[in-house]
């Protein structure tokens, strides 16, 4: 019988890490140096990550494709946030709008450690620690993602933030997929949970309005849709879901979006086109401001939270 195998081979300067499973059709390459890019998922024998083919590629991180974002998912006004008294800044990586975004890890080095390898389940982990010597976040602590596969079309990401330094710390986190079905997203069905379009002035910062959203409530053609947006979810939302499909299957991404869990969603439509953007945050657009939100981490406290992603190909 086949099992999971774990095998590295050289990506430009980079390691790649490279699990699969033959009879199910699985393969996860991720480069763990590299902030765990995943590069390439494949579930139930479809590629559905739209990832870097290329080391030049994924160094330059254009798109932060499939990026882990700590310790701020998406933008931080003007690069700037005051925590307990005193003021901290970012680099203003967003040049369009001026502001800091996606935080700093998307390239750090994380350890890869291979748990678990059967014929039925692989778990493996990437662990990032940061000794607070950040001048935009002094604040110690330790990031991880943790994978695991227990079913042939399906892959559970679980993200952990452990605060380790003694005083209480701001976290924002999230992750930045994009999804393909193998054709352009014009031609591709997408329903969202029940949510609220977050209101943003011409930078995109919150204007702390939130307006109904109801056009894909039901699933509806993409078509020429353009989005950048981010999305609250409804309170009665516990388990949030994402769907797309097209003619050769039906992508599932689900997000635990109950208290403290992931709240809000970004989505966004790339100009080309081949994929899209859904991307979870556990709080909203600048929330090291506006609090929004924001996980307040206690000394030594843990914060977990999980995702998965699944693909239901028509046969």
């Amino acid at each position: 019988m086949a099992r999971f195998r774990h095998r590295t081979e050289p990506f430009g300067v980079f390691t790649a890490h490279i699990i699969e499973h033959e009879d199910w059709g699985f393969k996860c390459t991720l480069v763990p140096e590299f902030g765990a890019h995943i590069l390439e998922l494949t579930l139930a024998g479809m590629p559905v990550l739209d990832g870097y083919p290329t080391p030049a590629e994924l160094s330059q991180n254009k798109w932060y494709k499939s990026s882990f974002l700590f310790p701020f998912a998406n933008r931080l006004a003007d690069g700037v946030y005051t925590w307990d008294g005193q003021s901290y800044e970012f680099p203003l990586d967003d040049s369009i709008n001026g502001h800091g975004i996606h935080g700093f890890g998307t390239d750090k080095s994380f350890e890869f450690t291979k748990q678990e390898l059967t014929d039925k389940r692989a778990v493996f982990r990437c662990s990032y620690t940061d000794g607070g010597d950040h001048p935009g976040y002094p604040f110690p602590f330790r990031f991880q993602v943790g994978f695991t596969v227990d079913r042939p079309n399906g892959l559970t990401i679980q993200l952990t933030c452990q605060n380790q330094g003694d005083t209480v710390i701001p976290v924002s986190l999230g992750w930045h997929p994009y999804f393909t079905l193998g054709t352009k997203i014009d031609e591709v069905e997408m329903e969202l949970p029940g949510c609220s379009l977050i209101g943003v002035n011409a930078r995109m910062m919150p204007t702390g309005k939130r307006y109904p959203y109801d056009d894909f409530s039901k699933p509806a053609l993409i078509g020429a849709t353009v989005l950048d947006n981010c999305f609250a979810l409804d309170e009665a939302v516990k388990t949030a879901q994402v769907t797309l499909q097209n003619k050769a299957g039906r992508l599932v991404y689900s997000q635990a979006s109950g208290e403290g869990g992931f709240r809000f969603l970004q989505i966004f439509t790339p100009f080309y086109r081949d994929s899209i953007a859904v991307e979870p945050m556990t709080s909203n657009i600048d929330a090291f401001n506006n609090g929004e939100g924001l996980i307040r981490l206690q000394p030594g406290g843990v914060w977990t939270g999980k995702l998965s992603v699944e693909y239901f190909p028509n046969l």
